[in-house]
């Protein structure tokens, strides 16, 4: 299929925390031991959580006597993954004898960066297998051996983090060519009231690009986009040419990136 990606992830933890509803819908679990228990795992969780605008979960396929068995549709955007849970060791009796097949369907850039925040999310690498003999028969159906399986995550990870730098990149050269206006503005206006403001918003913007470098070493891309958030913001102060006024926000400017501030973290460090 164009524009997909197939790839298994080990589950390592799983519980039942999650019900399907009488409409299908899946929503935490408000306890009882009613019909409908999905024990979704720690895959599927980080997944869903890691995705930054509201996702639409679709029960695809809902669990019967195997509450872990079941096949789940996540849409955020222009990106779909489709998720599998099934057994590949010792008859399901154990969580660890599970895997999620993850099928994501998108642009090249949407799929990488959501493999690069799983697996920076999940803090091990997905492709080790518990029993990694048993996965063989699994990964032989989505075209892969071993070695190959766990290039494919590396590869992905690899381009959703150079996507990161690149965005970094971006904000850098943004930040030379403000700060040659902002020099040759001052040559023409000397002491300007709002001189010494937009000097000092020119070295914030500084310390925020040098915090996302920092984030990105961490694998921490929530981070990033924040720290190129408030880099942004401050530029908009700092460049002559924008109208928006010094110290505060004008109707009309929108930022190139847009960072939810209670967006969930997950640190690494």
């Amino acid at each position: 299929m164009p524009n997909s990606l197939r790839i298994a992830a080990q589950v390592v933890r799983a519980g039942p925390h999650h019900e399907v509803d009488a409409e299908g819908r899946l929503r935490p679990r408000k306890g009882g031991k009613g019909p409908g228990v999905v024990y979704l795992g720690n895959v599927a969780t980080a997944l869903i959580h890691g995705l930054q605008e509201a996702a639409t979960l679709t029960m695809i396929r809902p669990p019967k006597f195997d509450e872990q068995r079941w096949e789940l549709e996540v849409k955020a955007g222009d990106l779909t993954v489709r998720i599998h849970s099934r057994p590949y060791w010792g008859f399901g009796l154990f969580t660890k004898g599970y895997l999620n097949v993850l099928e994501f369907s998108g642009s090249e850039a949407l799929r990488d960066r959501a493999v690069f925040d799983l697996a920076a999310a999940l803090g091990r690498p997905p492709w080790a297998f518990a029993w990694p003999a048993a996965s063989d028969r699994i990964l032989k159906r989505l075209g892969f051996d071993r070695s190959a399986h766990a290039k494919a995550w590396k590869d992905g990870i690899q381009r959703g983090r150079d996507g990161l730098r690149d965005d970094i990149r971006t904000m850098e050269e943004r930040r030379e060519t403000v700060a040659k206006r902002l020099h040759a503005w001052l040559d023409d206006v000397g002491d300007e009231p709002t001189a010494t403001h937009r000097q000092h918003r020119l070295i914030d913007a500084d310390e925020d690009i040098e915090q996302s470098r920092k984030a990105l070493n961490e694998d921490h891309a929530p981070g990033v986009e924040r720290a190129l958030a408030r880099a942004e913001a401050a530029l908009i102060e700092v460049d002559p040419l924008d109208d928006a006024p010094v110290g505060g926000q004008s109707e009309g400017v929108t930022s190139v990136l847009t960072v939810e501030d209670d967006l969930d973290v997950v640190d690494l460090t």
